[in-house]
């Protein structure tokens, strides 16, 4: 029997091409999963690594991100906790992995859209003067560069906490 010819080819190796491009990308998902496991963070991370290409802090020791030491809101540490949920919540393929309102800590982690990368953003929230005091730190877990992905987070996050009606409540440690 002849097979007729098209434009792609014979329908045999169209399949065979799509059968290999499909178990490439499951191949490439599956070594992610096992190369970036989901980590536990004993404390709120210090600094970002020297010279990283795929970390963004706000904090002290800010690193990328303008410089900001801190982002600095008139809100009760509730308020601030639970904005910061309904934000990260508001973000495609995310996942809080902690919470919690006692130390002031969020612990999220956010996938990228093809290749499911996994990056652990991670907020801290105290009091000081009467207002509420936010840190963020956003890295990605495994390679070199994130291509700004965490930079660019870091900062959407920021200009959601500017552009926010907050209560105007005191922050009471």
């Amino acid at each position: 029997m002849i097979e007729e010819s098209h434009w792609y080819g014979s329908p045999r190796k169209l399949q065979v091409f799509a059968l290999g491009i499909v178990t490439l990308y499951i191949g490439g998902l599956l070594c992610i999963w096992v190369a970036a496991p989901t980590l536990e963070f004993e404390a709120y991370p210090t600094e970002c690594p020297e010279d990283s290409q795929n970390c963004t802090r706000i904090g002290p020791n800010p690193y990328r991100g303008n410089g900001e030491e801190s982002i600095l809101v008139n809100a009760s540490k509730e308020e601030v906790m639970a904005e910061i949920n309904a934000w990260i919540s508001g973000q495609s393929r995310t996942q809080i992995i902690t919470e919690s309102l006692d130390v002031g800590y969020v612990h999220s982690v956010f996938q990228s859209f093809i290749w499911r990368f996994p990056d652990d953003m991670l907020f801290h929230v105290e009091c000081d003067n009467e207002s509420a005091v936010i840190w963020v730190h956003s890295e990605s877990r495994i390679g070199i560069s994130d291509l700004n992905a965490n930079e660019n987070r870091v900062l959407n996050f920021v200009e959601h906490s500017e552009s926010h009606e907050w209560s105007g409540e005191a922050c009471e440690a």
